[in-house]
């Protein structure tokens, strides 16, 4: 099976680096130069298969049976529709889209192609919310009525990628609860089944805004007790390092000296352009009668999820990777959380895919079954 890459980054890497046997990487297609010839070197893509545009990869580009689309979040419909349009099966890195609308003529377009498009919706496959997804299957909680779900995205996630990095700003990447918790959204819909009846929202900036009392950058800054310095973030802990590229003669060390001398993750979280909310609230109502409630936590230090699912028949609480049951007994997960690739839920969702299209299946995570837990960020706002 021969597949094109459209975007080299993190995401993309980390997808590539669980490709089963069979599947081959012929196509590159990435704007930055250097990130285009690191890719290249790894698979051996020789020069005619490595672009820097995406309207030339579509035009030269031949037999290819899939398409991986890692590109900024804003290109992931126009990119998808031109692959399906010549044929092409594609897995899409999320959001699928800004809009219902957009997401729909992509759903559309699929459909009459008859291709698929999986979405990388990595929770449905990670061993700890699939069990949940089971026990609340089996009954193990009588009929739902309620979930609570706060997602904390914690302090070194929140500063790397809402407030310095790429998703920092809403006219560039769209709203953070669609950036960030269409997983949670989606699981959550998956988990409960139904569609979303109503949906309200409050969202608020409050804690990584300007302040007169800090440097604008960290490098020298004399507060060494912050919990978001770019220096021990990057340099000294070596965190959130794996999408800054190497140019070849250079060093990692290099890199980030550059970076916190001069580059925008060196910038102090307090003198930043974001405009993203740092907390927010989404209740919902489903169809089935099941009330969600949902909060996305981007001010504490707390890293990972807490979801509480109320029933008919008792409580079930999931958190740090631990189930607890109605009857008192638990199950103890927080070894895998641990684990890279997602516990390997990147691993498990590859392998689906082009399971999936090679054998003529269904894929699990496609666009129609995710739909209804996009529309919920949507709605949120």
């Amino acid at each position: 099976m021969n597949i094109a890459v459209i975007g080299a980054g993190n995401r993309a890497r980390k997808y590539l680096s669980c490709l089963p046997g069979g599947v081959f990487v012929r196509y590159v297609v990435e704007p930055d130069r250097l990130r285009l010839s690191l890719a290249a070197k790894h698979f051996n893509i020789p020069q005619e298969g490595c672009f820097t545009d995406s309207e030339a990869f579509f035009e030269k580009a031949r037999d290819i049976d899939a398409v991986i689309v890692a590109a900024p979040d804003r290109l992931h419909v126009p990119l998808a529709l031109k692959a399906v349009e010549r044929g092409w099966h594609v897995l899409l890195e999320k959001p699928v889209a800004s809009s219902a609308d957009e997401y729909r003529t992509l759903e559309e377009s699929a459909r009459k192609a008859g291709v698929q498009v999986g979405v990388c919706l990595e929770m449905r496959f990670h061993p700890y919310f699939r069990r949940i997804k089971e026990l609340v299957d089996s009954g193990a909680v009588g009929k739902v009525l309620e979930v609570e779900h706060t997602e904390h995205i914690g302090p070194d996630r929140m500063a790397h990628t809402f407030v310095r990095g790429l998703w920092s700003r809403k006219e560039d990447s769209g709203p953070i609860f669609l950036s960030k918790c269409c997983h949670d959204a989606d699981f959550l819909l998956w988990l409960t089944g139904g569609s979303v009846v109503s949906a309200e929202s409050t969202g608020r900036l409050d804690k990584f805004v300007p302040r007169a009392d800090k440097p604008l950058r960290c490098t020298g800054c004399p507060d060494l007790s912050c919990p978001y310095s770019a220096v021990r973030l990057y340099h000294e802990r070596r965190e959130w390092v794996d999408g800054f590229d190497v140019p070849e003669g250079s060093s990692l060390d290099a890199v980030i000296d550059a970076e916190l001398a001069s580059g925008r993750y060196g910038r102090c979280v307090y003198h930043c352009d974001n405009d993203v909310f740092d907390s927010q609230d989404v209740k919902a109502v489903l169809s089935n009668g099941v009330k969600l409630n949902i909060r996305l936590e981007g001010t504490s230090m707390e890293e990972g999820r807490e979801t509480i699912i109320r029933g008919t028949s008792g409580t079930l609480a999931a958190r740090g990777g631990r189930i607890i049951l109605p009857d008192g007994t638990s199950e103890d997960y927080s070894d895998i959380l641990s684990q890279p690739l997602h516990g390997g839920a990147d691993r498990a969702l590859v392998e689906a895919f082009f399971s999936a299209i090679g054998s003529g299946r269904p894929v699990e995570a496609s666009l129609s079954s995710a739909f209804e837990g996009h529309r919920l960020c949507y709605l949120a706002g």
